[in-house]
């Protein structure tokens, strides 16, 4: 079985179809491919763990270049940075390693500190230190 990432340019229907369902999974990896060495290395890695996803899980590798329409001003402090989100609710955000990757979508997993945060409140503005990917993702029109 082949396996192809979504592309939230091409995909914007499917990725909003996905989200919207009830128990819905989005994994998200902010990075710079074509200037941060450990964005690159860590590329297979997470390429590897999206390729296990099930139905309810959409994975993401958004490039802070190539896609700074849903990354916005808001860049981590470090790269590559792995955000999760369960259903509604900004899980994790936390830099991306092996095992933060792996424990992404334990159902025991605990949040990240000062989490979770439920971000799809249309009253509140989003911090500029927490970009709301996932209300951008959900409008299936994006890509048009």
């Amino acid at each position: 079985m082949s396996f192809d990432m979504l592309d939230p340019w091409s995909d914007a229907a499917t990725i909003a179809g996905r989200l919207r369902q009830p128990g819905s999974f989005l994994v998200v990896l902010l990075a710079a491919e074509s200037w941060c060495r450990k964005c690159r290395e860590f590329r297979p890695v997470f390429d590897r763990a999206a390729q296990g996803a099930n139905a309810g899980e959409v994975w993401l590798w958004l490039d802070l270049e190539d896609h700074a329409e849903f990354v916005g001003d808001s860049i981590p402090d470090d790269l590559p940075w792995l955000l999760v989100y369960r259903d509604k609710v900004l899980w994790k955000s936390e830099l991306a390693t092996e095992a933060a990757l792996s424990g992404a979508l334990d159902p025991g997993a605990v949040p990240s500190p000062a989490w979770p945060l439920h971000l799809d409140t249309p009253d509140r503005p989003d911090r500029p230190d927490r970009p709301n990917i996932r209300a951008r993702l959900l409008q299936d029109d994006w890509g048009r």
